[in-house]
């Protein structure tokens, strides 16, 4: 498994502010392929802000298997 970090709207921050953190699941194709989300997977997807910019901090499992 992998960390990662992506940038992403206010839009989504916001929405994902009222989700306790966690990205909505109507963003999560906007910020992911179908690869990483159906095949690697994404866990925990949370979303941050610093220094006036929003990200998405997630896990993503090593294979596609």
């Amino acid at each position: 498994m992998s960390s990662g970090k992506v940038e992403i709207t206010k839009d989504i921050y916001d929405r994902a502010m009222q989700h306790g953190k966690y990205i909505a699941s109507e963003d999560m194709n906007k910020i992911f392929s179908i690869s990483q989300l159906c095949g690697y997977g994404v866990y925990g997807a949370i979303a941050v802000e610093k220094d006036g910019k929003y990200y998405c901090l997630y896990d993503m499992g090593g294979s596609c298997d």
